[in-house]
């Protein structure tokens, strides 16, 4: 059976120690004050931290103030009256601390996913799992007896171990030289993804991002971005989001309708290749090749690659392509009933180079500074008399 008796000092109190000030102890032993309005010598003053430590030790007490209340009691005895006004509480025990699992505290800021790994950039902090402390009283003494009834007991204790990529300094502080995303395993390690997967767009943390890695959408890519993407853009449906920069190659497994046709200053940037099951009301500028399965609709296309539109129907209508280089493939440009379909080479070399089952009669095409207006339906290039 546990004592309920209170705690004694293991140590009495020297008696050719010079008492500096009173102090009492509460009867639990957790705690130790100077009563309002007693006397400090003012030789406290004079006495650094270890010195006032050493003292404490041969009263019999074998925990250490701490540093604030070293001060205060500094402050006190350089003062005119020498003494606190109400009791100041001194010393405290250290209270039971039952064990905890192991955690990770994320540092990313609020406006950015959490477990989006920036290079070099500390993303999170490891708290590694702790046994259970017992309260020690003043005198160092463990008190069992204290510790709470039915406390929660942590079964297993985790280690949180980190992936091969991950650097984890002396605070416990992760990063990588690479940009990624870090995922939480069930047996506590943090794997390293070197690419990163977007579930939903709509929270505020995915409105403005600067991915430094390849990126997949696995939802839809709706409302005003701000993205700039370093790696790859994978997109699995539907797309209408504006505003985003990709340095790498853009697949788009659904369609992309964003409801911007012609403004080059809200238009999807493509330093890579493009592809897409269909684009519509859409305005794209890439560097690199352009290839879409059924459709281009009133959309505005720039590229310095080439341009294939193959597929079922395989038609381009309502559009402007800009070719500063490339040449198109394609089964259908144009159409009667709809409005005229622009094509625009920068090179002789490509318009000529280009295939085109049927360019529909009303499709303006211009080859640097020559206009053609096509007057009936007919392939391109043009077959020879």
């Amino acid at each position: 059976m546990n004592s309920t008796s209170a705690p004694k000092s293991p140590t009495a109190p020297s008696p050719s120690s010079k008492k500096l000030f009173q102090i009492v102890a509460s009867p639990d032993g957790m705690e130790a004050y100077i009563p309002g309005k007693t006397q400090i010598e003012q030789d406290v003053a004079k006495l650094n931290y270890d010195q006032l430590c050493a003292y404490l030790l041969k009263l019999g007490y074998a925990i250490k103030p701490t540093q604030k209340v070293f001060d205060e009691l500094v402050k006190c005895a350089n003062s005119n009256i020498r003494h606190f006004e109400t009791n100041f509480i001194i010393l405290k025990g250290t209270p039971y601390t039952p064990a905890k699992p192991a955690t990770i505290k994320w540092l990313n800021p609020p406006t950015i996913p959490k477990d989006l790994v920036r290079p070099g950039i500390p993303f999170g902090i490891i708290k590694q799992a702790t046994d259970t402390a017992l309260a020690k009283t003043i005198y160092g003494q463990e008190l069992p007896n204290l510790n709470p009834v039915g406390a929660e007991k942590v079964e297993e204790k985790k280690i949180i171990t980190t992936h091969n990529d991950f650097t984890v300094d002396k605070n416990g502080e992760i990063k990588s030289a690479k940009g990624g995303q870090a995922v939480i395993q069930s047996d506590g390690k943090i794997d390293f993804l070197d690419f990163y997967t977007v579930k939903d767009v709509r929270p505020d943390q995915y409105h403005k991002v600067d991915f430094p890695c390849n990126v997949i959408v696995k939802c839809e890519l709706q409302g005003n971005l701000n993205w700039n993407v370093e790696g790859d853009l994978t997109v699995e449906q539907f797309w209408t989001a504006a505003g985003i920069h990709v340095k790498g190659n853009v697949i788009a497994k659904s369609g992309i309708q964003l409801n911007n046709a012609s403004d080059e200053n809200k238009a999807i940037r493509i330093q890579g290749n493009l592809e897409a099951v269909f684009i519509q009301s859409s305005c794209f500028i890439v560097e690199g090749n352009i290839k879409v399965e059924k459709a281009i609709l009133a959309s505005r296309l720039v590229t310095n690659g080439n341009l294939e539109c193959i597929g079922d129907p395989g038609k381009i209508t309502g559009s402007e392509l800009i070719m500063n280089k490339g040449t198109i493939h394609a089964k259908n440009i144009g159409s009667e009933k709809e409005k005229p379909t622009y094509v625009k080479y920068l090179s002789e070399e490509s318009a000529k180079n280009s295939k085109v089952e049927a360019l529909s009669e009303g499709t303006r095409i211009q080859i640097r500074k020559s206009n053609i207006i096509i007057k009936f339906t007919q392939p391109w290039p043009p077959p020879t008399s």
